[in-house]
């Protein structure tokens, strides 16, 4: 058999069989294995020799040598494997039986839409393994595994950036997983590098946008305005109001609780509010519904089932076209606005930094660097005389 045959063996068998050579000059069991580094077969041999002197007859040898080839197939058809010799018997699990395993283990860790992403993620990578190198070991993916794998994830799946970027990290939780419970020795995905971020396409909505959505929403949704009014105004992120329910609003206290579970930082945090925040909670009659009712159900009502992820998304495009609003306007950016109006109203990076619960102050000052869309009326009406 040549070395290329073998090769292509790999994708149906990780061994083949021991037999028995009866060559001139010795005797020697002989079967190929998968080297893990190298994925090619590899040639083991037993030399029999002393074996052989302690028997008279070549029969009584045969059978005996017959008893050792048995035992060696039976070991290789298990998964035993001499290059993981004096290893952990958890480096000869199969990669999607592992993979199932971390699933299963962190369900209990983490918040339903974190699993939500990594459960995407993990039976994709099954596919796909079990596409390109079926009955693989865990500890056998390795870095050029997992180049190919963001190769197909890019250009077959053709996802942007962010989305290859996520993969990546996804990848290297789950291996750094399997690494400190010794289902493999390394993790694939650390030397991969991530992409470059694309710009936010997301600009600042002016103070006259904002009147004309004002009245609009008034008008034809006013609690859609109110979940444009928590964005701006508390800074709450759109997967955070969607999870929010009665018992978390404070309107005496004029703030909002929103804890750990819900919080995108998994830190529990106290979302201010003003005064028409608090008036249009007063307006939807917010006291009427029970405490476990979310915020925002499907008919963005209070209600006991909370909204779709997609349902704050639709109503926004729905409301742009309504208004002619350019694309770049989304939703989000009203919190990007939100914190922009604040540094440039006077209040402090510290203060705005806990409000918009960011991890530093680096990441808040970021949105002083916001193209000003008055810019040009503030130079104009205020830069001193020359």
């Amino acid at each position: 058999m040549s070395e290329s045959q073998k090769s292509q063996n790999y994708h149906i068998n990780s061994y083949l069989p021991a037999v028995l050579k009866e060559h001139k000059s010795r005797w020697e069991i002989e079967y190929w294995v998968l080297n893990p580094q190298t994925e090619k077969l590899c040639r083991k041999q037993i030399k029999l020799t002393r074996i052989i002197s302690r028997f008279k007859k070549k029969t009584d040898a045969r059978l005996f040598i017959a008893k050792m080839i048995l035992n060696i197939n039976q070991r290789l058809a298990t998964g035993w494997n001499p290059f993981f010799e004096n290893e952990d018997a958890r480096m000869f699990e199969r990669f999607d039986a592992v993979a199932q395993i971390f699933i299963d283990t962190r369900k209990k860790e983490l918040r339903k839409n974190t699993m939500r992403s990594y459960e995407h993620f993990t039976k994709q990578l099954i596919e796909w393994v079990n596409a390109n190198y079926p009955n693989i070991y865990v500890s056998m993916f390795a870095q050029n595994h997992a180049v190919r794998y963001m190769d197909f994830i890019f250009s077959k799946k053709n996802v942007g950036v962010a989305t290859y970027n996520n993969q990546i990290k996804m990848g290297r939780a789950l291996f750094s997983w399997l690494k400190e419970r010794c289902y493999t020795k390394q993790n694939p995905f650390d030397q991969i590098k991530l992409k470059p971020k694309v710009k936010k396409t997301r600009i600042l909505i002016p103070a006259e946008t904002r009147e004309t959505i004002k009245d609009y929403l008034t008008e034809t949704n006013p609690y859609f305005l109110l979940i444009i009014q928590l964005v701006y105004t508390s800074l709450l992120r759109p997967n955070e109001i969607n999870q929010l329910q009665v018992k978390h609003v404070y309107l005496r206290e004029k703030y909002i609780q929103v804890p750990g579970e819900v919080a995108k930082n998994h830190k529990a945090r106290f979302a201010s509010m003003n005064q028409n925040i608090i008036d249009l909670f007063e307006k939807i009659n917010l006291h009427r519904y029970k405490q476990d009712d979310y915020l925002f159900s499907g008919d963005l009502k209070p209600g006991a089932e909370k909204a779709s992820p997609l349902r704050y998304g639709k109503e926004w495009s729905k409301m742009r076209k309504a208004l002619n609003l350019p694309a770049e306007m989304q939703l989000y950016s009203f919190r990007d606005t939100g914190i922009f109006d604040m540094l440039k109203a006077g209040i402090d990076d510290l203060t705005v930094m806990q409000h918009a619960d960011h991890h530093s102050l680096d990441m808040t000052t970021i949105y002083a660097n916001h193209a000003d869309p008055n810019l040009s009326k503030i130079i104009y009406e205020k830069s001193p005389k020359f």
